[in-house]
């Protein structure tokens, strides 16, 4: 029982790494599938117990249980075997990031894990029953995949405390560098040449085939809420948490969206150099006193500490 939490350096990488349907898009991930059918062919080469290394005999493996790929797609072609034997997690845990319709897809096929953010509880929470369902419908189990939302967290004594550490953050960032910023969302767009004092400029369809979901955000909240261009691009640069509190105050947030099925852990961002120290120092003592986070790790491996089961060899099932 209990989720995970994973620690990030890397403020603003949890942003959604989403494309929505594009013929190149769609391409993209046509080749992403059958790499990730010939990557997890080739980690299957070996079985578990194929290297015998009896030097009684002499045997060092059992033929038997080595296995060519011999793939031909469309994509790649594919001999085989792989020149090293099975992991001791049987293969690498596989993240996929982004929440657009093909990312799901893919992921509901192969990930083990998701890294994604949505900007609401009910936004994550249907993404969250959209994958899960996915699963299952792909003959795998809802509990085969985990999904961690990628969030920012400012841990304070009081209110005063919490405004400050977030006004140290947004201090950080220049006008120039939030435009910047701004426009690696939306196909490195230059932003500079609008004015910065006057609504959100029309720019049409640009960033429809990169971060779609984050730019289609942005654009919806500067018309609502009537941002100029400076408003829009210091809020895209430093965006207030979502959790943001006391110790009890983050910890009760993030409990809410594990026990509304929001989410199956998170990956946390920092903003201030002691971020990650205050959330361990503070609030993991709290999920941990709640039993919603573990005080030992069960394994050795990722895939122990996921509490996911150790993949099947596709050539042992036939």
């Amino acid at each position: 029982a209990g989720w995970n939490v994973v620690t990030s350096p890397l403020e603003g990488s949890a942003k959604n790494f989403s494309r929505q349907q594009h013929p190149e898009h769609a391409l993209r991930y046509r080749i992403a599938d059958e790499y990730l059918q010939v990557v997890k062919g080739l980690w299957d080469s070996w079985e578990q117990d194929a290297f015998v290394r009896d030097k009684a005999s002499g045997q060092f493996f059992d033929p038997a249980k080595l296995h060519t790929l011999d793939h031909h797609g469309d994509f790649f072609q594919v001999q085989g075997p792989l020149n090293i034997g099975r992991t001791p997690q049987g293969r690498p845990i596989i993240f996929q990031a982004g929440a657009s319709a093909d990312g799901k897809k893919l992921a509901a096929r192969h990930a083990d894990a998701i890294f994604t953010h949505q900007p609401t509880r009910e936004e994550a929470q249907a993404f969250y029953q959209d994958v899960k369902q996915q699963l299952v419908a792909n003959g795998r189990q809802p509990e085969d995949l985990h999904i961690f939302q990628g969030v920012s967290v400012i841990v304070g004594d009081n209110a005063d405390d919490v405004e400050q550490q977030y006004q140290t953050t947004a201090a950080l960032v220049s006008v120039t560098d939030a435009l910047n910023y701004l426009g690696r969302f939306f196909d490195h767009h230059d932003f500079s040449q609008y004015p910065l004092d006057q609504p959100f400029p029309d720019i049409g369809d640009i960033g429809q085939n990169s971060f779609r979901s984050t730019t289609d955000e942005i654009k919806r909240k500067a018309k609502e809420q009537g941002h100029t261009l400076r408003q829009a691009a210091l809020e895209a640069a430093t965006p207030r948490p979502l959790f943001h509190g006391t110790p009890e105050e983050v910890a009760d947030g993030l409990q809410l969206w594990f026990e509304t099925h929001a989410t199956d852990g998170f990956i946390i961002n920092g903003g201030t150099p002691d971020t990650f120290e205050r959330f361990v120092d503070r609030v993991v003592p709290i999920l941990q006193a709640r039993g919603l986070t573990r005080r030992d790790y069960p394994g050795t491996t990722l895939r122990d500490s996921f509490a996911l089961q150790s993949p099947v060899n596709q050539f042992t099932s036939q």
